[in-house]
């Protein structure tokens, strides 16, 4: 600005702009409406983690192995997989990833579990096992007689909090060959072998507090439905 500018500016002028000024800062400023308001409390969408993305060094393939040997671990019909209430959420975990066990498909069954906060989740949206039983397994066959099976089975979802994840058919995880379902067993048992086929999904840890994990496929049908109401803390 030149002197002759400045010189311009009188005494009534500079208190008019000064007035102008004040008025302009004390003016009430707009509430935020309430889709902005609201937008800026929506809890953000959870996402899985990628299906092909290793989890604390080792491929998701394997996390589903060591669901199964964790669910092999208790006796026949009083496993997680069984449990109705969530009394067995608990039991023999252990580590950095939380196992969500599935249901049997007898019934819808709802379970209230807490969880240790910082934990990943592994959840079983539907998946299929066959077994070698004491004969020489045939790993090739097994594989192709679970692909098989995994034909009957649909309507696959999973929502947290709401949120539904979104391409669960990308999350297809299968064995491939062998592994031993009876490895958490005392003594360990190495000699029946298993394949497995299946989705699954592996969830980032939860924030403490409540969440509602709810997960539904079909097989053939069969209803599948599970729905864990977790604290987390």
């Amino acid at each position: 600005m030149s002197l002759r500018m400045i010189s311009a500016w009188t005494p009534a002028v500079l208190r008019a702009t000064a007035c102008a000024v004040l008025a302009a800062a004390t003016l009430p400023v707009p509430a935020a409406g309430p889709s902005a308001a609201a937008a800026a409390s929506a809890p953000r969408p959870l996402t899985a983690i990628d299906p092909d993305e290793f989890v604390f060094d080792r491929p998701q393939a394997e996390w589903s192995q060591a669901y199964l040997q964790w669910v092999a671990a208790f006796p026949r019909g009083s496993s997680p997989v069984s449990d109705t209430t969530g009394t067995l959420c608990a039991a023999k975990q252990g580590g950095d990833v939380w196992f969500l066990a599935s249901s049997d498909g007898t019934a819808p069954v709802e379970r209230n579990c807490v969880v240790p906060a910082g934990k990943t989740l592994f959840v079983p949206v539907a998946s299929v096992l066959e077994r070698s039983g004491n004969r020489e397994p045939d790993c090739a066959a097994m594989a192709r007689i679970a692909a098989t099976n995994l034909t009957h089975v649909s309507a696959l979802s999973l929502a947290v909090d709401g949120q539904p994840v979104a391409d669960l058919s990308a999350y297809r995880q299968s064995s491939g060959g062998c592994f031993a379902l009876g490895a958490r067993l005392v003594p360990r048992q190495d000699a029946k072998q298993a394949v497995s086929d299946g989705w699954f999904a592996m969830l980032p840890p939860l924030p403490p507090g409540a969440h509602t994990i709810v997960v539904h496929a079909r097989f053939d049908s069969t209803p599948l439905s599970t729905t864990y109401h977790l604290d987390v803390r």
